[in-house]
């Protein structure tokens, strides 16, 4: 059996091992510091999912895998380092499911092998209110280069995870980038969930956030639309109320937030760029400020 190692086992992660877990033809393993238990995935129509996965505790027991999973968060990748040295090999895929556009410059330099970077835009709407247990809030879907990515797309046949395939992945990575930077900095700055957006002057500073972060994406060669804050805005409005995002979650359970690979890489970009971000410049040392003081 094909053999999976997910790094990273919370809401993304949980997902991601209950559904190839699930499929039958896989050896699914949960790379977790302590133990995790049973996973329950309570999904979008009502129903309840419980699926047990064999765990590892402890790196210096692992062994090479086909596939890795990293599912951490952006800012706990090098935390993730002694788990990467032991499960890649030469050809062993790492599916980087974390925020951002730099998943190739965050995880590479890790692996020191033959190891191949498979990034991803994940759009898995999900929380997880205790450890081990799920609310996911819409049809789990991963987007990943075309031209790399069909054997992914194989691995998840039968997960329910749909997996798609892009020839743009530079423009669908800056497009969620873009949709983050408001939707994640807004959430997780007024501990709110998503009818925050219907109040005008929040809806403004999406609106300014999102608009910093394509200008940026164009110049880095992006394809995206010239109305997409509009659109974003329109969108976080229609989602269910009780929806939020993963630095919201964080924030309520006092945990580090995700900032620097949202906001911050809109910052990097745009310096780097010439492009001026203040609105985004603005939001990340809030951000920062916020970090820190949950560490």
């Amino acid at each position: 059996m094909t053999r999976v190692a997910i790094v990273g086992v919370g809401a993304v992660g949980g997902v991601l091992a209950a559904g190839l877990a699930s499929t039958g033809r896989l050896e699914v393993t949960a790379c977790v510091r302590s133990p995790l238990g049973e996973l329950q995935i309570d999904r979008p129509d009502g129903a309840v999912e419980k699926v047990s996965i064999p765990e590892v505790f402890d790196p210096a027991q692992a062994s090479a895998v086909e596939w890795v999973v990293l599912a951490t968060k952006a800012h706990q990748t090098a935390g993730a380092k002694p788990w990467l040295e032991r499960l890649c090999a030469a050809g062993t895929r790492v599916v980087v499911l974390q925020n951002g556009v730099e998943h190739r410059e965050r995880v590479a330099p890790l692996l020191g092998t033959a190891a191949r970077v498979l990034p991803a835009v994940v759009e898995i709407s999900a929380e997880s209110p205790q450890r081990g247990h799920i609310r996911l809030f819409n049809r789990p879907r991963i987007v990943v280069p075309k031209d790399d990515g069909v054997e992914f797309v194989a691995l998840c046949q039968g997960s329910g995870i749909t997996v798609a395939l892009t020839d743009d992945f530079v423009s669908a990575a800056w497009e969620k980038l873009c949709m983050n930077a408001a939707n994640g900095a807004i959430a997780a700055l007024t501990m709110r969930r998503k009818p925050v957006f219907d109040n005008p002057r929040v809806a403004q500073l999406g609106r300014a956030l999102v608009e910093e972060a394509r200008q940026v994406a164009t110049a880095s060669g992006a394809n995206l639309p010239d109305d997409l804050a509009d659109q974003v805005i329109a969108r976080l409005r229609t989602m269910p109320e009780e929806s939020g995002s993963s630095m919201l979650w964080d924030r309520l359970a006092g945990r580090p937030l995700e900032y620097d690979a949202r906001n911050g890489a809109v910052v990097r970009a745009g310096a780097r760029l010439g492009i001026p971000t203040p609105h985004n410049e603005t939001v990340t040392a809030l951000l920062e400020a916020v970090s820190a003081s949950e560490m």
